[in-house]
């Protein structure tokens, strides 16, 4: 990876999203597509996607004991949910592999079909823009 490589995130989200990187603040906004330099932009899309994961979770269902376990496994481990998110904020398979390469996870847990199936309807779903034609 090139010191200058740059890599596009997008905030999928509602609300502006900001995280520091070497005690520096970095923000983008609701719905923003940006570009960061790639250490810059992994390290911001990793968080963003810890806060997506963190948002699909009941407030009920982070106070009860049983569903501990699995909630924390959701930030340490490899999993569908974090790729999900991580696909959400990136938009490209290989990019997603990336970031997890880039950090420690334990391992991977969970059905990595979750993660395909939810890759394959976005593409589907994806439709080509109509082409500028010169008059």
């Amino acid at each position: 990876m090139a010191e200058l490589d740059v890599v596009e995130l997008i905030n999928p989200t509602n609300e502006d999203f900001t995280w520091k990187y070497n005690g520096e603040p970095y923000t983008i906004g609701a719905g923003q597509k940006k570009s960061f330099a790639k250490f810059v932009g992994y390290h911001l899309a990793k968080h963003l996607s810890s806060k997506l994961m963190n948002d699909e979770v009941s407030d009920a269902d982070k106070l009860d004991p049983k569903k501990s376990l699995e909630l924390a496994h959701r930030h340490v481990y490899d999993n569908p949910r974090r790729r999900i998110a991580l696909y959400k904020i990136l938009g490209n398979i290989e990019t997603v592999q990336e970031v997890i390469k880039a950090y420690p996870f334990k391992g991977f847990v969970g059905e990595m079909k979750e993660y395909e199936d939810f890759v394959n309807l976005a593409k589907s779903s994806v439709t080509p823009s109509p082409s500028i034609s010169e008059n």
